[in-house]
């Protein structure tokens, strides 16, 4: 088949949806599949390339507002041009493919990544940001509903979306996420890490990741474990007006020694970190399927997530993680304090959580992506 996979994200540039698109178009590649990503032009990069066997196509939009409108117009028109294709994937975040669905040339696959109305009610935005964002809602589910088909990487949130957006959620099919094989640098990590035990959060520091729940936590934990450090890696997108850094600081008082606050790094980097936690922590309120929590299994780290999303569908309670109600402090600290406590504990999760996660490959998602592809066409 010729596959059509839109995506402004694409790494090095971006979060988790250029990820998976980039992950996914060179699985269906491994398939024999002609696929062709569709992604925003970068000045230093050459506007078409052949990457592992993807041909990827930099665009770039008109220079105008909303943004996200430009993007999505700019999409449809490139895969009209290079067309025609069998099927065009397409996530629904900022309703990428929009005028994919108002002007279809192929059939079009809507990937469910987290839609606006979930980002902005588990960050509690506020009532101007929430006005703002309705419109790009507005598209998200525009683009969905005239979708010939919509997919989701768990159960969890083609429920959610199912319900706001008045969907069958029957239709939608689940195809789950998937990680590359983790590579680390081999090199030390940051020397203040080097001689002590850490627990540590990496992602988005943000409402809906449930970091404040982490930072509240952490005096009773500090307390009990007073050789244990905590350790945060990533963008710190403020609570309430102040940062997270600063938050924790005021939480945590005489362990604030003991808090690390690390910026956005590379993968590899990052991984060694990861690789030398005691314990992982993903507080998410809610949570698609978080990467980071594929990641930290791969990497065979017990990891403590919460209940009530996709967190479900990938780990099983005192199995191969430990999962406790979001937004519960103390539920949270109770958990923590008990599994560092419990070195064998940590051992047997982490082990679990590594044999887990091989169920979570590239070519198993591009196989269950292909699939559907072919149903549909058929």
């Amino acid at each position: 088949m010729r596959i059509a996979i839109v995506s402004r994200e694409h790494p090095p540039f971006g979060g988790g949806i250029g990820s998976w698109s980039s992950k996914a178009a060179r699985g269906l590649a491994r398939l024999g599949h002609d696929v062709n990503l569709f992604t925003e032009a970068r000045p230093d990069l050459p506007a078409d390339e052949l990457l592992g066997g993807v041909h990827i196509r930099r665009i770039r939009p008109a220079a105008v507002r909303p943004r996200s409108v430009a993007w999505a117009w700019a999409a449809a028109t490139a895969v009209g041009r290079n067309g025609p294709f069998d099927v065009v994937q397409a996530c629904e975040w900022d309703a990428e493919a929009l005028f994919c669905s108002l002007r279809p040339a192929a059939p079009l696959v809507t990937r469910l990544a987290t839609p606006h109305f979930l980002v902005q009610a588990m960050n509690r935005a506020r009532l101007h940001q929430r006005l703002r964002s309705t419109f790009t809602a507005r598209m998200e589910r525009a683009q969905a509903r005239r979708s010939r088909r919509i997919i989701s990487p768990t159960h969890a949130l083609a429920g959610s979306v199912a319900r706001r957006w008045g969907l069958d959620e029957a239709t939608i099919e689940i195809v789950p996420q998937a990680i590359d094989p983790i590579r680390t640098t081999g090199k030390p990590i940051p020397d203040f890490l080097t001689e002590v035990p850490y627990v540590l959060y990496f992602g988005r520091l943000e409402l809906r990741k449930g970091v404040d729940v982490l930072i509240d936590a952490l005096p009773t934990v500090l307390q009990t474990h007073q050789e244990v450090h905590c350790v945060f890696v990533g963008q710190d997108m403020g609570i309430n007006g102040t940062s997270f850094a600063e938050y924790a600081r005021q939480r945590c008082g005489s362990a604030w020694s003991r808090l690390h606050f690390m910026a956005p790094m590379p993968h590899a980097p990052l991984f060694d970190i990861v690789a030398g936690a005691n314990l992982v922590v993903i507080p998410s309120r809610w949570e698609n399927l978080a990467n980071t929590c594929l990641e930290a299994m791969a990497l065979g780290r017990p990891i403590i997530a919460t209940t009530g999303s996709g967190f479900d569908e990938a780990l099983t309670n005192e199995v191969d993680g430990l999962l406790v109600p979001p937004g519960d402090a103390e539920a949270l600290a109770g958990a923590m304090s008990d599994a560092l406590a419990d070195p064998a504990l940590l051992a047997r999760l982490g082990s679990a959580a590594y044999r887990r996660s091989q169920d979570f490959t590239v070519d198993r998602m591009a196989a269950r992506l292909s699939a559907v592809y072919e149903h549909l066409v058929a």
